[in-house]
């Protein structure tokens, strides 16, 4: 089976029609191609998003401009590990691409949750928010009450209160790959995925 998994570049949402005339949804995902820099025992390290030569210097530190030349292939945006089998197929300096899905194939799709910046509990944790009378006109939308007075006198661990909102790394599992554009790289896949638009995401085969 060789890799796993593919990086790619989340474009959007639209609908496709099917044959009996059904609306589906779908995400379009720019998917590679990607280039296989090194392999382990159990994955591969793959880059993705050339970087033009011009901007290496300003992108990458020593280190890492270290890394590429040491494997012999040119420098990436992105790098990560990606799970893969059959190790003794895997070439590095090789690329991979969208030719590696079929259209009906379920796939699970990682990627990063848009960020909301800080946020009130009633937005963040779906709280009913506070009655408008018996002495909570002036705080409908606080969270209440935080902990006991007597016996614990402080604020559980976990509970829930107003902060960061978003910007967390989520996975959508089994999704439903709809068509596959090989000649343009492009995955669609039914329903909606994390993050962004131009945001990074891994597809990950479900099998």
């Amino acid at each position: 089976m060789g890799v796993k998994a593919i990086l790619g570049t989340k474009l959007g949402m639209t609908q496709i029609f099917t044959e009996n005339g059904d609306v589906v949804p779908v995400t379009v995902i720019s998917a590679g191609p990607c280039t296989i820099i090194r392999k382990g025992e159990k994955n591969v390290q793959v880059g993705y998003r050339e970087i033009r030569k011009e901007a290496v210097a300003r992108l990458l530190n020593k280190p890492l401009r270290g890394m590429f030349e040491k494997a012999g292939v040119k420098p990436f945006r992105f790098v990560r590990c990606l799970p893969a089998d059959e190790m003794e197929a895997i070439m590095p300096n090789t690329e991979i691409n969208v030719s590696m899905f079929k259209e009906g194939e379920m796939v699970h799709v990682t990627g990063t949750s848009k960020g909301k910046g800080f946020s009130g509990a009633m937005e963040r944790h779906h709280f009913n928010g506070q009655p408008n009378t018996h002495g909570c006109s002036d705080r409908p939308r606080s969270t209440g009450s935080t902990g006991s007075g007597q016996e614990a006198s402080r604020t559980w661990k976990g509970k829930r209160l107003p902060g960061q909102l978003g910007n967390v790394r989520r996975t959508v599992k089994d999704l439903k790959i709809v068509k596959v554009d090989e000649q343009k790289n492009l995955l669609l896949v039914k329903g909606s995925i994390p993050g962004a638009s131009n945001g990074l995401v891994v597809i990950l085969r479900a099998q």
